[in-house]
């Protein structure tokens, strides 16, 4: 084994430090649930060398170890202890850096078991939030990631769950370009009190060392070890110009008839022009667009936003033939609505930041210098996270389109003011999805869903926890309505929907109709053939789990429950 060179001067934060009850919590201030229930221990690391010791001497001392980046998990897998063990938060936040080397001579921080040397061209800490990732790479190299748009995701988890945003269907996910990693393992010949570091990739000589390389490409965090450094061959090349404009509509202008011809416009666009689908003329184009469709709740906002980001192959836009899949989407999207989209200038949530603008309340009909920016500065704009508050989320995949009982159950849930104002934090996001995405296929990776056109997620925050059970009531029913045609009110795999998101974890995955049900590993992974390979892998590089919460991959499934 080789590391780098440095000090292991990692920080130790125990109950008694000034810091340590912030420090236990994330973005969702749901977790931990109460005083007692989190973390004991949590241990800064800034160096490959300090996260290797410090989790080597919170494993000596009988700690359950989690990893924490970016401190944006949905769920309480970071911070709840589990069964009353001690737990400490292996926190990376502070393991930051992008490097790039022209010469592709950067070489891994640990021993590679391939048959050459491996070298590589870009190289990123797992510490680095998604807004330090940008800059560094356009700056050092004119690159990108197509990567999310909250601006304090960590990548550790990001990627290590798929990771994907609004280049995507331009550019795929971004594990689809990841060609190594380094990430610290239980040791084989004493996996339950230490850990020691390998590089993974896809050419390791060892089968189990190419299956955990494939892992760490979308099977989520928490699961293997901890992933210390990314590293990629080549990055796509960052946009130089792109439109951005947010479009907007007021509840009260939709009827249920016209609602679901809306919501099945959006998503004939995507479906005629996804580039893996069909032959269209737009469709060798038309990635560059990404939609972010939001379902506001009407206590949280009267209107339905649309917000597009478009940019050309090229990375440019400007002329008739760069913009014409622009120019098509506004026409279609439009003529599906109840009249023309006003551009919308106000504050959207969770992740879309105000912009004044000149143009305000126009109808938007076709790309206009007006709403021409500069990517970079867009992607700066629009980089958010919300406020540090109690949430909850849930996720499907979607292939086909709405039915009267989705479009109905959205209307009904979303569009009906409740007495006080509760749901004022309250919607569904509906991306667009596919291209690049589906054309790739699944490759080296773990991510099965490779059919899918839009993907949902539902949200709802608040404050108060006096407000948890309604808020939770809220989210659990839209939820069901939607999917109240599918087996056991949920998105499935079976040809309409490809599941969930794992990055987007819920534990109301774990039962079905009230009793533990492991098919949520098929939720999430796609297929069975997947799952048995994770389950196998698990056994071979973590056989005592040491990596575990409440939606990890387990040492093997539970046959009563399926």
């Amino acid at each position: 084994m080789k590391t780098t060179k440095g000090s292991s001067d990692f920080i130790t934060i125990t109950e008694d430090s000034k810091t340590f009850s912030t420090l236990q919590k994330g973005f969702n201030l749901r977790w931990p649930p109460s005083t007692g229930t989190g973390a004991k221990r949590i241990y800064v690391c800034k160096t490959p060398e300090e996260v290797l010791d410090a989790a080597n001497e919170a494993l000596s001392q009988d700690f359950r170890i989690t990893v924490r980046s970016g401190a944006h998990c949905y769920e309480g897998f970071v911070s709840n202890q589990l069964n009353n063990e001690n737990l400490a938060i292996i926190d990376v936040g502070e393991l930051k850096g992008f490097s790039h080397d022209a010469d592709g001579e950067i070489q891994p921080l640990y021993e590679h078991d391939s048959h050459k040397p491996t070298q590589y061209k870009y190289a990123a800490f797992t510490g680095n939030q998604n807004w330090d990732g940008y800059v560094a790479m356009y700056k050092q190299s004119g690159k990108t990631i197509p990567g999310g748009s909250c601006y304090s995701v960590g990548v550790g988890g990001h990627i290590s769950g798929g990771g994907y945003g609004l280049l995507s269907r331009l550019q795929g996910l971004t594990v689809d370009w990841v060609t190594g990693v380094d990430i610290l393992i239980p040791d084989p010949a004493n996996s339950e009190k230490m850990l020691v570091p390998v590089h993974v990739s896809p050419n390791s000589k060892l089968k189990t060392h190419r299956e955990l390389f494939k892992a760490c490409c979308g099977a989520g965090g928490g699961n293997f070890g901890i992933i210390i450094r990314y590293y990629f061959n080549d990055l796509p090349e960052a946009p130089q110009k792109a439109y951005w404009t947010t479009l907007s509509w007021e509840w009260s202008d939709f009827d249920k008839i016209s609602f679901r011809k809306f919501l099945r416009g959006y998503y004939a666009w995507f479906a005629k022009n996804d580039s893996n689908a069909t032959s269209n003329i737009l469709s060798t184009a038309n990635g560059g667009l990404f939609t972010l469709l939001k379902l506001n709740h009407i206590d949280s906002n009267p209107k339905v936003i649309l917000a597009i980001q478009y940019t050309g192959r090229d990375g440019m836009v400007g002329d008739h033939e760069r913009d014409a899949p622009f120019n098509n989407f506004l026409s279609a999207i439009n003529s599906a609505a109840p009249g023309h989209g006003k551009l919308y200038d106000g504050f959207v949530l969770p992740n879309i930041a105000p912009r004044p603008h000149s143009m305000a309340g126009s109808t938007i009909t076709k790309a206009s210098p007006g709403l021409l920016m500069d990517w970079f500065y867009i992607t700066q704009m629009i980089n958010a996270s919300g406020n540090n508050q109690r949430g909850k989320y849930k996720s499907a995949y979607q292939v086909d389109d709405f039915t009267d009982v989705e479009c109905d159950a959205f209307y009904d849930n979303l569009s009906v003011p409740s007495t006080d104002g509760t749901f004022s934090q309250s919607l569904v996001q509906i991306d667009s999805y596919g291209g690049k995405i589906n054309s790739l296929g699944q490759g080296d990776t773990a991510v099965p869903q490779r059919k899918s056109l839009l993907k949902s997620q539902y949200q709802t925050y608040w404050t108060d926890p006096a407000q948890d059970n309604v808020q939770l009531a809220w989210i659990s029913k839209i939820y069901e309505d939607v999917y109240a045609s599918q087996p056991n009110k949920r998105p499935g795999v079976d040809g309409r929907y490809e599941g969930c998101y794992i990055n987007y974890p819920d534990v109301d995955m774990l039962l079905v109709n009230g009793v533990p049900n492991d098919s949520w590993l098929e939720l999430y992974y796609g297929n069975r053939g997947l799952v048995e390979e994770l389950i196998l892998l698990k056994n071979q590089v973590d056989p005592k789990n040491l990596f575990r919460h409440q939606m990890s991959i387990p040492l093997a499934r539970d046959r009563k429950r399926q």
